[in-house]
């Protein structure tokens, strides 16, 4: 029983440490875009700073797979997440292509503010989902009695 605990706990806690990331590379992402609608950053600072939100994002997409793996037809958050993470590589390797001539354009911009913010909303309330199943995860080890605290 004390592993299983320990063994939730950790998983727990890599899930929500990747939706963290997650959550904070789509935010990366929304704030370039936004800089580049509203002039404040130049094109080449803009390639800068999506080409380092996107490793971000795609980083913790496999911590998140990952920790995912484990419980892909045992729970209900698992399947959504794998088929984001497979959605999102399939964009990567076919969609994702962006011009520095074509970037200043709206349509342009907004496809990809569209991408972000539908990844940040799935982001967002897997974060608090991963937060709650965190919290249940190490009140389960005071429960039990494991923790060196008790």
């Amino acid at each position: 029983m004390v592993v299983y605990t320990m063994f939730a706990t950790i998983d727990s806690l890599t899930l929500l440490a990747a939706m963290t990331g997650l959550t904070a590379s789509s935010m990366m992402s929304l704030k370039a875009i936004a800089d580049l609608e509203h002039d404040l950053i130049n094109s080449v600072d803009f390639f800068s700073a999506m080409k380092t939100s996107h490793r971000m994002e795609y980083a913790f997409m496999v911590v998140n797979i990952l920790a995912n793996v484990p419980f892909l037809f045992n729970w209900w958050m698992a399947v959504p997440q794998v088929m984001w993470a497979v959605l999102k590589f399939a964009r990567l390797a076919v969609f994702q292509k962006l011009e520095e001539q074509d970037v200043f354009k709206q349509s342009v911009y907004s496809y990809h503010r569209r991408w972000h913010m539908s990844g940040f909303f799935l982001y967002l309330i897997s974060w608090f989902i991963y937060f709650a199943r965190f919290i249940t995860a190490v009140m389960d080890i005071h429960v039990h009695g494991i923790s060196p605290y008790d």
